[in-house]
């Protein structure tokens, strides 16, 4: 009877052993497939970090094919090394450039919107998966950078007619007091009111410093918005909005600090020199009721007033803001435009 029992002890012993061994290696399996796994998880989010930044470069030159194709090869080649982290690859082949009219997923390009794709790849080769047939595999992850025009700014309360002939780096008369472009309206004009529930009035949006984000949001105007003269405005209170009011003035800000070298062809985007402005067709009335109609908007670069002439000179540019739709359907290029980063 105890000779029986040992036995049957045994056996059992011997089983135990073979399912330790056999968790054991499951165990070591799945830690395994963990590694691997894992690895192909860091790759894939190095992919989309370098497609991401090679879209935005890309932006920076659109709509220009050719020249954001080159941007988006830059960025991506440079991460192509052990030293940046996980080496990744991007071929001209996987920069794709969309015209006006592309449909991307939900969004359709604008007439004057563009696009650029990017596609970045990682090899992965696996450790422990290796036991199970599975050599390695190749992680894709992929970004789109969209460039269109906006449809809404936060005002600054100055309108220039949208007659006016306007060309890149043309520099122009901001100011269309008495004309020539509405001739036909009595008085001093060129100057906004603000929109009605602003928390900022027109000297500080014109000005345009110490604004809240309260004071941007409701200065908000739209193409086909309906704004109103100001009258009464003088050269002293556009001279300080403008260039000269104990360091607070567009001019004597966008031209120091980080701003100091700035020009209208290379610029940081929060210059204070650049104005975004209305460009309105003129509905009727006079005074302060004289109403405009928002047809398009403008971005200029400021140089500066001539006190006796009355004169406000500065140059059109192209400017790129943050936010924006990507379904914007304007038919007409207003010079500002919004970079929205789509996956």
């Amino acid at each position: 009877m105890q000779r029986r029992t040992l036995r049957r002890s045994n056996r059992r012993s011997g089983l135990a052993g073979a399912w330790v061994v056999a968790a054991m290696l499951a165990l070591a399996g799945a830690a395994a497939m963990a590694i691997d796994l894992g690895q192909l998880v860091i790759a894939a989010q190095r992919c989309q970090d370098v497609a991401d930044g090679a879209a935005l470069a890309a932006a920076t030159q659109l709509p220009y094919e050719a020249s954001a194709r080159t941007a988006a090869l830059r960025v991506a080649s440079s991460n192509n090394s052990d030293a940046t982290g996980w080496p990744t690859e991007c071929s001209s082949a996987d920069v794709t450039f969309h015209p006006p009219g592309t449909v991307l997923g939900e969004t359709t390009l604008g007439p004057y919107a563009h696009a650029m794709n990017v596609t970045v790849h990682a090899p992965v080769e696996f450790s422990f998966a290796r036991l199970l047939g599975l050599n390695g595999t190749t992680a894709h992850r992929s970004a789109a950078v969209v460039r269109a025009p906006v449809e809404g700014i936060p005002i600054c309360t100055m309108w220039i007619a949208h007659n006016t002939p306007l060309n890149y780096g043309q520099q122009i008369n901001m100011l269309m007091a008495d004309g020539p472009h509405y001739s036909e309206i009595p008085g001093s004009f060129g100057f906004l009111q603000e929109p009605p529930g602003c928390t900022a009035d027109w000297f500080k949006l014109l000005q345009a410093y110490g604004l809240t984000a309260q004071d941007l949001e409701t200065s908000f105007v739209m193409v086909n918005s309906t704004v109103f003269a100001k009258t009464g405005v003088n050269v002293g209170n556009f001279k300080r909005a403008l260039v000269d009011d104990q360091g607070k003035s567009r001019m004597e800000r966008g031209t120091t600090g980080k701003w100091a070298s700035d020009t209208f062809t290379n610029y940081h985007p929060d210059n204070p020199r650049i104005m975004l402005v209305p460009l309105v067709t003129y509905i009727g009335d006079t005074g302060s009721n004289a109403a405009f109609n928002i047809e398009n908007f403008g971005a200029f670069w400021l140089e500066g007033i001539n006190q006796g002439q009355k004169e406000i000179w500065g140059r059109f540019i192209e400017f790129d803001m943050p936010g924006g739709d990507p379904n914007s359907q304007l038919q007409s290029n207003t010079g500002i435009f919004t970079t929205s980063l789509m996956q």
